[in-house]
Order: C-alpha cells, then structure tokens, then sequence
C-alpha cells in the first residue's frame, strides 16, 4: 500500500508548484488539479492490479473497481483529501488508502492504511494490531492537559468546550493524522457521509487514542 501511493504521489510536488502559478486562472487550475486527481486514481488501479488482482478498489467520489463479487478485500481510497485545498495551493491535502477485510458474517474492518501528506512528505501509516507510525517513526497520541487542548472540527456548534484552541484543516484524514500524532488533542466531524472516514480511524486505536460517537458527531481524541 505505500509503495503504491508513493508512485501515485511522486509528480504530486511538481503539480503542486504549477499550481501555485495557476491561482490567477481559476479554470485552468481547476482543469489541472482534476487532471492531477484523475492520474492519482488511474496509477492506483493500476499498480494495485498488479499485486493485488483479487481485491476490489472503492473511491470517494463514488466509483468502484469490482474486480471479486463478495471480496474478502476491498481498499478504501481517497485519491486526494481534501482536494479543495489543493486546487487553491493550499498544502493542507492528503492520498489516503485504507484496507478492509469482511468476514464471513458480513462484517467489515479495517486492518491496515497509510495517509501521506504529500507537501511535507509525512508518510502515516498502521497495521492492526501493530502499533501506528509516520516515516518509521512510532507515534502516540498527546498528553497534554486539557487546558492546552488544541482541536479541529468540521463544524463550530459541535465543540462544547470553548476555552480550546479551534483548527480547520478541511481535510479529515489529515485531521484524524494529526490526532494520531499529538498535534492536535481532538478532532470533530460531522456523524454524516463517514463510511470512507471510519476506516481511517483505526490509526488514531493504534496509537492509543479513543473514539466517541454520538448522533450528530464522531470525535477522536488523546
């Protein structure tokens, strides 16, 4: 898996700075960053055809790639998150590929994923059971007090406690990453649209953190 991503990211940098010269053309950015968004997909099937035949691919914007009626394995793709930060040069953006094992009684799991943050070149990554990194190096979700929480939320009515320091990234992944590794204390996000989400949060288990639901929230935290 981030061997695959590493080859859908590798022309991202380049993109990334071209972009940075479109901002004046809004069209022009926004047909090269959907080109860029489309070559990430396509290296994607590609490469994970190769290693992976029997496992079907499901991305974000709806299209799938079924390869194995009833597949054990499926990977869960965000081929960019948080793509509107991109189209407007802003390098809050991230590839994000989760696998999902089903068992025999239907049930669905997250076993493995990797989020890389291409501007920054952060690699995060976990396998179940096995503790979660980023760029082989082990992370553990904060210990700092609550007076000098720092979060992130979708949605400024959901946070109850309002002496924290509020971020937006507008990337979910991105954010569950940051709760993963101890910059921010919580992230919270909207209980709506989260089947590609929840996948994703196997890395803030790994490294230690919790995770709430509630009827209009799911939160992760320290």
């Amino acid at each position: 898996m981030i061997k695959a991503v590493e080859k859908a990211t590798a022309h991202m940098s380049r993109d990334f700075n071209e972009l940075e010269n479109l901002q004046s053309n809004p069209a022009s950015a926004a047909k090269f960053a959907s080109a860029c968004y489309q070559r990430v997909k396509q290296v994607l099937i590609d490469d994970l055809a190769k290693f992976r035949p029997d496992h079907n691919l499901i991305f974000s914007d709806g299209q799938k790639v079924i390869r194995k009626e009833n597949a054990e394995y499926s990977y869960l793709v965000l081929a960019v998150d948080g793509f509107d930060n991109m189209l407007r040069s802003n390098p809050d953006f991230t590839v994000a590929m989760a696998l999902e094992h089903t068992n025999a009684a239907g049930q669905k799991e997250a076993i493995a994923l990797v989020i890389t943050k291409v501007v920054g070149s952060e690699t995060y990554y976990c396998e179940k059971g096995f503790g979660a990194f980023v760029n082989n190096r082990r992370i553990r979700v904060s210990k700092r007090t609550a007076g000098s929480c720092v979060l992130a939320a979708e949605d400024a009515t959901l946070v109850e406690d309002q002496n924290s320091s509020l971020r937006s990234y507008g990337c979910r992944s991105l954010e569950v990453a940051y709760v993963a590794s101890s910059r921010l204390e919580k992230a919270i996000f909207k209980n709506q649209n989260t089947e590609l989400l929840k996948p994703f949060l196997l890395l803030v288990r790994e490294a230690g953190g919790k995770i709430s639901e509630t009827e209009k929230s799911i939160i992760v935290s320290c």
